[in-house]
């Protein structure tokens, strides 16, 4: 599964591709675990230079290119999830990101916070994703 959002110039991606369970890396075996998503926060080239001139690093980006220390696993089941769940997940997290990244902050804390987002907190969120 591979989901994404791009707003403004801010990518976030929701994917099982990292082979993590719930025990650390996914085992297929172990009938108590089960493969968990990631999501990523990416920015094109005209927001990655203003975010790091702002913190005086330098560099030349690709077209996108990974914020520092917005990488992490979620409690989201990928067997679980469906698309309209991982599209509320991802606007979820967008806008959580999207303004503090643009301003020049880090957002290492927001997405440390939102490594725990797990079902519940998106159907908080969106409701309607989950057909209530």
């Amino acid at each position: 599964m591979y989901e994404f959002l791009i707003e403004d110039g801010v990518r976030v991606s929701l994917h099982d591709e990292c082979g993590e369970g719930w025990h650390g890396d996914y085992d297929p075996t172990d009938p108590d675990d089960f493969p968990l998503l990631r999501f990523d926060v990416d920015a094109d080239k005209k927001v990655w230079e203003h975010y790091h001139s702002w913190k005086q690093t330098s560099g030349a980006p690709d077209e996108w290119s990974p914020v520092d220390d917005a990488s992490y696993c979620t409690q989201l089941s990928a067997n679980t999830i469906t698309p309209e769940q991982a599209r509320a997940a991802l606007r979820l997290i967008m806008q959580e990101v999207k303004a503090p990244l643009l301003s020049g902050k880090s957002i290492k804390r927001i997405c440390e916070g939102l490594s725990w987002i797990n079902s519940d907190a998106v159907h908080e969120f969106a409701p309607e994703a989950f057909g209530s």
